[in-house]
């Protein structure tokens, strides 16, 4: 028996191929939708500008702190203040700062340590300072589009350095760049795209940069798939199309990628990263080369003066992070985590306490006396100290 295959009619195959293009289209046009609304209550009126770039070389600074001369086209500072500080002004021709989204600072010369500043000053002679990061050699492009102080006119600007050097730092150029449309959808592209290192926050948040911004990256994927849902069941009802379930799901598998492909690119950098720190190390080699080696080395000597069999002991810390994981490092000892101190009636003689980046605690050496809170007092000995932080143990 042979079966006859016959193929799809031309108006058939057509209809085929409007189903499978239904989901992304209308999916994109819910994306275009959103960006326009993003961009007009986020930057509105500032989303484009018919600006053109600002750039002066190092030269044409004022050092107001600091010993320097301009060479070159540059401004080289060869020394700093006695308070290790240096300031370099410039007075430029006054222009709006609603026009422009970067500042990019050119410095050479730039040692461990040092703390960068960018500063500015407008018509209201107000002044405003944000603090410049140090990357790979470069200051990092300064995003100026969501920060509320950059509007007005711009009279004064200035960078400054502060720390301890004894090697010339060269001042090369700063230059602004303006508002474009093409420039703020890149932007906000790698806003999206932007790596979130794993730290602290992380098994509770997947993105704690994001946390308690006006739009998540999960929020804005659910508001793009529910309006993509809403044009194609509008344009149904409206034109009086037959409704396809399969377009609603095509709708929602988009909108599941546009999250995943973010996060999948964060794991594979974040892959490299981990290899680089833990690969190759043993157990207590890889604790120590974790974000919170000095907590991890800290407990270890902690146990070391500890008795082998389990024994109580009071773990006191005003960072929440610091009081679980210390309490997890101290197990299987008997371990009680806390922000504050109880009333000194509550601790028993052989208690262990320790105190983990806690403030308002102080200790007498010769009076072997903890003090802490309103007048509580305990009679203990210090059987560690470092780095601020002690062990004791209850007379």
């Amino acid at each position: 028996m042979s079966i006859e295959t016959k193929p799809l009619p031309p108006s058939s195959r057509i209809s085929l191929r409007r189903e499978w293009l239904a989901s992304p289209l209308v999916f994109l046009a819910s994306l275009l939708l959103f960006l326009m609304v993003y961009l007009y209550y986020n930057w509105p009126e500032k989303w484009m500008s018919t600006a053109g770039i600002l750039r002066w070389d190092g030269a044409t600074l004022t050092l107001s702190k600091g010993q320097g001369h301009p060479t070159q086209g540059k401004l080289l500072i060869r020394r700093l203040t006695d308070q290790g500080i240096a300031i370099a002004t410039l007075t430029p021709p006054v222009f709006l700062a609603d026009d422009y989204a970067t500042v990019n600072w050119s410095v050479s010369g730039i040692r461990s340590g040092m703390e960068m500043e960018f500063m500015w000053r407008t018509a209201e002679n107000r002044v405003f300072v944000r603090p410049l990061v140090w990357e790979d050699n470069v200051i990092q492009p300064l995003k100026m589009t969501e920060d509320e102080n950059w509007h007005g006119q711009v009279t004064n600007l200035a960078i400054i350095f502060k720390g301890m050097t004894d090697a010339p730092i060269s001042v090369n150029n700063v230059s602004l760049d303006p508002l474009s449309l093409s420039g703020t959808l890149r932007e906000l592209a790698g806003n999206w795209f932007a790596f979130s290192k794993w730290q602290q926050t992380s098994i509770n948040f997947v993105d704690m940069d994001s946390y308690g911004k006006k739009f998540t990256p999960t929020f804005a994927a659910l508001v793009i798939t529910l309006v993509a849902m809403a044009i194609y069941i509008i344009q149904c009802v409206t034109k009086k199309n037959p409704f396809n379930a399969s377009i609603l799901w095509g709708i929602v598998l988009l909108g599941w990628l546009l999250l995943d492909v973010r996060w999948q690119l964060n794991l594979f950098r974040q892959l490299g990263i981990t290899s680089n720190e833990y690969a190759g190390k043993s157990w207590e080699e890889k604790h120590l080369a974790a974000e919170d080696q000095g907590l991890f080395d800290f407990t270890r000597q902690i146990k070391s003066r500890l008795p082998p069999t389990a024994t109580r002991i009071l773990l006191f810390s005003d960072v929440d992070y610091i009081r679980g994981r210390g309490a997890y490092h101290l197990y299987p000892h008997n371990v009680l985590a806390r922000e504050d101190l109880p009333d000194a009636s509550r601790f028993h003689s052989g208690d262990y306490i320790a105190l983990f980046l806690k403030q308002r605690v102080k200790y007498d050496p010769a009076k072997k006396l903890l003090t802490w809170g309103d007048g509580q007092s305990l009679k203990a000995d210090m059987l560690l100290f470092s780095n601020g932080n002690a062990l004791f143990q209850v007379n």
